[in-house]
This record gives structure tokens, sequence and C-alpha cells, in this order.
């Protein structure tokens, strides 16, 4: 048998190929890392938005309740009834009550490295006048 430049004759193969046997495995290890990393991420912005749009809909009732006339802890208490953990405030500027109502987010397992996110929403409404 004759050794030709790195082929062993009657097999074709070159010699080296017994040490990249692991390197596909360590590839696509290193690439479902990335890839599950990606996945928290966008999970996490879903999140994000998920939370904007309840704080969104808690600051817009928490306005109706105040423009009616209700009390400010009636006020928070709806605001609250949708979002929780919210932080509510509440001004009146001539004829107009402005809520806004935020929270801080805080990301899922090893996202928690990049910090936390405060989250805010206002909404405006017209005083009513009793009748």
């Amino acid at each position: 048998m004759s050794r030709i430049s790195g082929v062993s004759a009657g097999y074709g193969r070159p010699r080296h190929r017994r040490r990249e046997a692991g390197a596909v495995s360590v590839e696509m290890a290193l690439a479902l890392i990335g890839l599950v990393v990606v996945l928290i991420a966008l999970t996490w912005c879903l999140g994000l938005l998920t939370a904007e749009r309840a704080l969104g809909e808690a600051a817009r009732a928490a306005a109706r309740v105040a423009a009616r006339g209700e009390t400010a802890t009636a006020t928070t208490d709806e605001a609250r009834r949708l979002v929780p953990a919210a932080d509510v405030g509440i001004a009146v500027v001539g004829e107009h009550v402005t809520v806004i109502v935020s929270r801080v987010v805080s990301p899922p397992g090893i996202l928690a490295r990049w910090g936390s996110v405060r989250l805010d929403a206002s909404s405006v409404a017209l005083l009513e006048h009793p009748s």
C-alpha cells in the first residue's frame, strides 16, 4: 500500500479528518446558545410591548374615572385594578385631568444584567361638569 500526500491508499480520506470530528457539534451547540439568547430577548421585548399596552389602558380608564369627578383614591384603584404594581400620578390643570401610570419591569433570567426598564403611559381627559 502506498500513501499519496495525506491520503491513505484504499480509503480516499484525508488524514486530518479525525481532528475535525467534533467541530460541527461544537459549532451547533454555540449556534443554539445564541439562538436561545435571541429568543429570550425577543420574548422580553414582546413582554415590554404587552406591559406598555396595559399601562396605556390603565391610564385611559383612570382618566375616565377622574374626569367624572371621582376621588384620587378611586382613580388610583382603577389604574391598579388593571396594572397591580403601578405608580399613579394625577394632575388637574384647568378643565383637564392628566393621569400618568408607570411601572418598573425587570427582565427574566440572564437578561436581568441588562437592568430594569421604567415604562409609563399618560392620558388626558376633559373634566365633566355636573348637569
